[in-house]
Parts: structure tokens; C-alpha cells; sequence
């Protein structure tokens, strides 16, 4: 090629980068955006997605994050007090939400387009000038340590026990504690902390920026060249050490004032959305205990056929405030998962046959995999059902943005074309690679953790009681369940008022 053609090669690359050619498909933005425009929607969503989680609490300071994208969300600016904002928003019939897990924190709004730009001028406000009055700090670090103590130690249950699994798990990462931080961590920080960590995480170079709806030409063009007036900051993610593996069988007792037994088990995966293993393990998870379903194994054993509780599910991610949402929630993205159950609670007598339960059916299918009726009426399900994952417009961005979280395509599409090709055979093999339950953490809450610790070391059978008549297969299994070995190699025993404490 001559100088000529170079020349004029050079500037037709860079007519395209300014003026968002299909040539390079989308327009180019000074930040990372996601866009998913409808001109049916009446509604714009707006989800600013930083890579300010958890793991950047500085050692010592845990629930930082936290509490930085409360003071952006959930308090006053330079030019508006809390209270003063909250009037503004009031007649929009909108607010600004807040979002902080392990690895991101989301800072989101959704408006009616008629009152965009008012909407985004008081966003932009609380984004680029929050004020970090003291009075507004107090208020959102006494939240917080009431999500500790109130909402987790005192409140579920549930919730309580399936924070401490993942305590558990990830027990010396960055992971291991709650988003909300400790107790006395909470206590230590300061606006200053606050400050610095804005200034240090809230910036463009780990900023994703998506918008849905029915967003004005140019709008997106308009908020980009906004953000673009953060901080660089920088793209790289904070360094995470490889996931650890399992080993022995740690059993963390609770000791709660509460006459049931609420149980969660499991282990770090080496797999997350971007692996191709994932979807077979999703469709074997889903077979397994689908959330909030009643097709899966452990809820139609455990609940269907011996009437041990409420409710029995498994889980290959993290799932995201599981007690109040029936489907998957996207912007929670993380790099290391795990795999779980979560076995609502059960009558006190009944808990080591109910955990023994889990680990059974966990191991059945780690054993000997699915049938093919199985597998195709499970993988059938999983490709229509998914697709109700991203009904509303605002969840569909948000599956778009985890999907670059992850570098791979759009999760819900991904998920019909891995299936569709998918084999009986790829998803026995994933379960028998990744689903062994030798090895695993159990949390369970309890109102007499002695007790309990007593019968899970002697590791006696346990047989189960009926008061109605059972299957003759239910029985028969059963003599194999209560006597199944857990061998736990170590029960700890905690005070529930010590628990996020440190």
C-alpha cells in the first residue's frame, strides 16, 4: 500500500471512531457503556457499575465500600441536603439506588423519559458532589451495623446462615466478609476513609456505564462525555488468589435463641460464566434444585417425599438476596463462585438426617449422573426459562453488563446456544468433575449448638420418624441416608453475637 492510500485508510478509521460508523459497530464512547435502546419504553435505566465491591476494603476497614456508595446514593450533595434531595425526587417518582457486592458496586436509577434530564442533573449531582456531611455519615454506618446485627443476627435465619457460608468459604480473601463489613470494622471508620475511598475507587477507568429504555437521541453521547470528567483511575481488577480447594469437613454451629435448624453447605468452583463448564453444571444444578422451584431433586426428597421442611435448593453463583427474589439477579458479578445448598430449616431432631439428605442426593448425582429423560426435560426447561430471567428491560442491561463483565456473550442468548448443543454425557461429566461432596463447609443456626455438636461427632444413625405413611422407596432409601457418614473433621461452635463481629 502507498503513502496515499495509508493516509486516506488512516482518516476513514478515524472518521469511524468519532462518529460511531457501523464500520466499527457502536459509537465510541470516553467511557464503557452498555446500550439497549427501545422506542417503546417510556422508561430510561440508568446503572453505573464500578469496581468498587467488597475486595477493596482496605484490611481492617471492612464495609467500606459499603458505606461510600451509601454516602453517593443515600445522601446529601454539595447544593442539597438528604432530605432536600428526596424532596426533588419525589414528584419524578424516582429515587437513586445502591448496590455493593464482592467485586462491584452499582449506583442505579430508573425515570419516566419525560423527566430525564432533571432526573440525570440531580444523578450527576449526588455522583460527582456527594457532601459527605457527618450527619448523613452516621445514618448510613448505624444502617449498616443494623443489617449486621438486626437483619442477619437477629432477623433471618436464613440469611444469616448463608452470609456465614460464604465467610466460611472464602475464609482469608478478599471475599471473606460480608459487603456490609463487621461490627467493630464499622465502628472504626471515618468520613475520611469515606472520602479517600471514593476518590481512589469511584473513577472511569473501573466504571461500566449502562442505559435502557427510551432514551432521546444522544443522551448516552451526552452522559458519557459527563463521566468522562472522573478521575482515571484505572481498568485493571484487583488481583484475587486462585480458588482454594475444600478440604475436610468444617460444620460452624450458630447458637441462636430459635426452635429451628436452617442448614447450608458447600464449596469453592473453579467456574464461573465465562468457563464453557459452566452450562452443563447449570443444567445439573437445575436438576439438582432450581431456586424456588419444585421440580428439582432436593426439594422433591427432602420437602415432597418426606415433609423434612419448606424448602431445598442448590446453587453454582451467588444468588442475591434469595429470600425476596425468585429468579437470578444480574450486576452481581463475580470472578470466583461456589457451589451451595441451602436446606430451610428443620425441626431440631431432625437436622443431621436432613443434612445427611443433602449430601446424599448431592452425591447420587455426583455418583450417577442424570438420566436422559432427565437431562433433555431439564435442559428443555432451562432454555425457556431463562428467558424470563430478562422480562423488563432494566434486567436485560443488566445481563448485558454482566456479560462484559465476564468477556462473553450475552448471558441469556448464551445460555439457548450452549444448550441446545449441549450432551447427556458433558453435564455427567461436569457434575462428576466439579460436584463431589467430600469436602465442603456447613453453617447451621441453632438454638442448641451443644447439642448438636454432641450428635454430629458421635456421627450415630438417624433414623427419620414419620407420622404418615412414607413410599416403600423413600424407606428403603433412608437406610442409606441416616447412616451415611459425615465424619466431620471440625465443629466450631459460635455465639450468634460474634458472628461478623471481627
Amino acid at each position: 500500500m502507498n503513502d496515499h492510500r495509508r493516509l486516506t485508510a488512516a482518516f476513514v478509521l478515524l472518521a469511524a471512531l468519532l462518529a460511531g460508523s457501523p464500520l466499527l459497530g457502536a459509537p465510541v464512547h470516553p467511557v464503557d457503556v452498555v446500550e439497549l435502546h427501545s422506542d417503546t419504553s417510556p422508561l430510561v435505566s440508568i446503572r453505573l457499575q464500578f469496581n468498587a465491591g467488597s475486595i477493596y476494603d482496605p484490611p481492617g476497614k471492612e464495609g467500606l465500600a459499603s458505606l461510600t456508595g451509601l454516602m453517593i446514593a443515600e445522601a446529601g450533595t454539595r447544593k442539597h441536603s438528604y432530605s432536600a434531595l428526596a424532596e426533588a425526587f419525589y414528584p419524578m417518582a424516582a429515587s437513586i439506588g445502591v448496590n455493593v457486592d464482592r467485586e462491584v458496586a452499582v449506583i442505579a436509577g430508573t425515570i419516566h423519559r419525560d423527566q430525564l434530564d432533571a432526573y440525570t442533573g440531580l444523578f450527576e449531582e449526588a455522583l460527582f458532589q456527594p457532601a459527605f456531611a457527618e450527619s448523613d455519615f452516621q445514618r448510613n454506618k448505624a444502617l449498616l451495623l443494623s443489617i449486621l446485627t438486626d437483619t442477619l443476627r437477629a432477623g433471618s435465619d436464613e440469611l444469616l446462615g448463608l452470609e456465614m457460608l460464604q465467610d466460611q468459604i472464602f475464609a482469608g480473601t478478599p471475599y471473606g466478609h460480608p459487603a456490609e463489613g463487621t461490627v467493630e470494622s464499622l465502628q472504626r471508620l471515618t468520613v475520611a476513609d469515606v472520602k479517600a475511598f471514593y476518590q481512589e475507587h469511584f473513577t472511569r477507568g473501573g466504571l461500566l456505564v449502562g442505559v435502557a429504555g427510551g432514551y432521546p437521541k444522544g443522551y448516552v453521547e451526552r452522559l458519557a462525555n459527563d463521566l468522562a470528567a472522573l478521575p482515571a483511575g484505572t481498568q485493571e481488577r484487583k488481583a484475587l488468589p486462585p480458588v482454594r480447594q475444600a478440604a475436610g469437613r468444617a460444620i460452624t454451629l450458630i447458637e441462636k435463641q430459635t426452635s429451628t435448624v436452617g442448614i447450608n453447605l458447600g464449596f469453592p468452583l473453579p467456574v464461573n460464566r465465562s468457563d464453557a463448564d459452566y452450562f452443563p453444571l447449570m443444567v445439573a444444578n437445575s436438576y439438582l434444585g432450581e431456586h424456588r422451584s419444585f421440580y428439582g431433586r432436593l426439594m422433591n426428597q427432602l420437602r415432597g417425599a418426606r415433609g423434612l421442611n419448606y424448602g431445598d435448593y442448590s446453587y453454582i453463583e451467588y444468588w442475591n438476596n434469595p429470600p425476596n427474589t425468585e429468579q437470578p439477579t444480574p450486576n452481581v458479578p463475580r470472578r470466583q463462585q461456589y457451589f451451595s445448598v441451602w436446606i430451610r430449616p428443620v425441626a431440631p431432631a431432625d437436622a443431621q438426617f436432613a443434612l445427611r439428605d443433602g449430601l446424599y442426593e448431592v452425591r447420587k448425582l455426583h455418583d450417577e449422573g442424570m438420566s436422559r429423560q432427565d437431562f433433555e426435560a431439564t435442559r428443555d426447561l432451562l432454555i425457556n426459562y431463562s428467558k424470563l430471567w430478562a422480562g423488563r428491560l432494566s434486567d436485560r442491561l443488566g445481563f448485558l453488563m454482566d456479560s462484559k463483565f465476564y468477556g462473553t456473550p450475552y448471558y441469556i442468548d448464551e445460555i439457548e446456544a450452549r444448550l441446545k448443543t449441549m450432551t447427556l454425557e458433558q453435564v455427567n461429566a461436569a457434575a462428576r468433575k466439579y460436584l463431589d461432596p467430600t469436602n465442603f463447609d456447613a453453617v447451621l443456626v441453632t438454638g442448641n449448638a451443644a447439642q448438636l455438636k454432641d450428635v454430629l461427632q458421635k456421627d450415630d444413625p438417624s433414623p427419620k420418624k414419620y407420622t404418615n405413611p412414607v413410599a416403600p422407596a423413600v424407606l428403603e432409601a433412608d437406610k442409606t441416608i441416616q447412616a451415611l457418614k459425615i465424619q466431620p473433621t471440625k465443629i466450631e461452635v459460635v455465639p450468634v453475637d460474634q458472628v461478623f463481629q471481627k
